[in-house]
């Protein structure tokens, strides 16, 4: 007989390995706590992880499998004991993205015989095809989207975009406006398994981040596929034109919630984008949906492929500072920071300009350490793993592998928080002021990174008017910035 493991990312019915599965062999999943401390991962992403497997075990049951569930110490204490049981003449896997695992299983490659098979559909692409379709460096998205977009046919007419444009991108950054609603998410009760889990990850994970109740994210297929239904029928259309906006009082906003269901297997990013696709919503909202996922998704996977080992030591600015107490507590006087963490560590979720642009934008400007902050997305978040957050983070928010992945670093003042958020209402700080005793700390950051980088920008063609902006300002106004821009550091831990 053999053995085929199935990893708590990989809950999907639709994995290649099951066209190999005959009447005697044996699906092996573990759920092994020396994986879950590998980091010191938030609270409610354990939860999704033991609850998600612990159903879709159930379900493969229900199928008629055999299936041999763990809760051990470890992945060997646990194939131990299976091997006492069953003796498989062979192990069976699908193929793994992130470079711990991989490294595991090459290891665990050398005691037993492995055989690997494609993570189609989890990605469009196979590895291979990955780093095949990305190409030499530099890496840009936007080729990289259009032959997506071409091979999968996808928003095309007669070979072409639907409605003539590859990106609706400059339709999709309205700043929120009084009055603004969005129809809610769908949240989901735990069941009894859920319940269990929460009990063990409550007593068994105690000292890990984060809240742990409530927990409403879907852990079963069938969940997933209503979250789904939901968002691209009722949420969708306004999910566009507000992707790019902030509000205090709707973390949530239009934003899918879906990016944990599919990068755990329970909804794949094809039926997601095909869903986008056959809905009513305005094509700028469609089209702004599948980037993310037909695009953006699968590009940073193949960065991430292409890029390792190597990739996660990158630190192009040298960047050291450590990264604040305040990202664990949300205790800080920046109401912006304050209503981006405090989601996270609330629910282990944020969106996506949260990330980019306010949490990103703050390690980049308080010359944070790349890999400190890169490990705090990857431990707090519920959707994290590094094949996603090792790109997005020191690639696009952090720009710590010098351009590799994106042509300019996603850095902003205040006066682009005030723009699409409401967060500096009522904020200690002034968004409008740069040296005063109450100025925004991200002003004087902002100019105080361009006058360290301008060398290395002026020639961007991104980066040129604020570079020129820069150097065209009086000596007297630059020393005094620059002077807030010290004090701003030294008191970043009392901000």
């Amino acid at each position: 007989m053999r053995s085929f493991w199935i990893f708590g990312n990989q809950l999907s019915h639709e994995l290649e390995l099951f066209k190999h599965i005959e009447e005697n062999d044996v699906i092996v999943m573990i759920e092994a706590t020396s994986r879950a401390t590998w980091r010191p991962y938030h609270k409610q992403k354990l939860v999704l992880i033991f609850s998600a497997m612990r159903h879709f075990a159930e379900e493969l049951r229900e199928k008629g499998y055999t299936v041999d569930y763990h809760e051990a110490d470890s992945f060997q204490d646990a194939w131990d004991d299976h091997f006492t049981r069953y003796d498989p003449d062979e192990i069976h896997y699908t193929a793994v993205t992130d470079a711990a695992m991989e490294k595991k299983l090459q290891q665990f490659g050398q005691k037993y015989k492995l055989v690997e098979h494609f993570d189609v559909p989890l990605f469009y692409l196979t590895k291979q095809e990955a780093v095949d379709t990305i190409g030499s460096t530099p890496w840009r998205m936007d080729h990289f989207y259009r032959q997506m977009r071409k091979r999968f046919d996808v928003l095309l007419e007669d070979g072409k975009p639907r409605g003539g444009k590859w990106s609706f991108d400059a339709d999709n950054r309205q700043p929120p406006k009084d009055g603004l609603t969005f129809p809610a998410p769908i949240h989901f009760r735990p069941d009894a398994i859920t319940k269990e889990v929460i009990q063990k990850v409550e007593t068994g994970f105690a000292d890990h981040p984060g809240d742990i109740t409530p927990f409403v994210w879907p852990v079963t297929r069938s969940e997933a596929r209503r979250a789904l239904a939901r968002f691209v029928e009722a949420r969708l259309e306004t999910f566009g034109p507000y992707q790019d906006a902030m509000l205090s009082d709707n973390q949530n906003m239009s934003h899918s919630l879906l990016s944990a269901a599919i990068n755990i297997g329970l909804l794949t990013p094809d039926e997601v984008v095909q869903a986008a696709v056959a809905s009513n919503a305005p094509l700028a909202s469609v089209e702004g949906f599948v980037r993310q996922l037909l695009g953006w998704r699968e590009y940073m996977r193949a960065v991430y492929v292409a890029s390792m080992p190597g990739y996660e030591s990158v630190n192009t600015f040298k960047h050291e500072r450590d990264l604040p107490d305040y990202f664990w507590d949300a205790e800080t006087d920046m109401h912006c920071i304050h209503q981006s963490v405090k989601p996270v560590i609330e629910r282990a979720h944020n969106h996506h300009i949260q990330r980019l642009m306010v949490l990103g934008n703050f390690a980049t400007l308080f010359e944070v350490s790349p890999q400190q902050t890169s490990d705090w997305f990857n431990e707090m978040y519920i959707d994290a793993y590094d094949w996603v957050v090792l790109p997005n983070v020191l690639g696009m928010a952090l720009h710590a592998d010098g351009g590799r992945l994106a042509t300019k670093p996603y850095i902003a003042s205040g006066k682009y928080i005030d723009r699409m958020s409401d967060y500096c209402k009522g904020c200690k700080y002034n968004p409008k002021h740069t040296t005063e005793d109450d100025a925004c700390p991200f002003n004087a950051l902002y100019w105080n990174f361009i006058d360290k980088h301008e060398e290395r920008f002026e020639k961007n063609q991104r980066m040129k008017m604020m570079i020129r902006n820069w150097q065209g300002r009086d000596d007297a106004v630059k020393a005094d910035i620059l002077a807030k821009a010290r004090q701003t550091l030294d008191d970043t831990d009392s901000l």
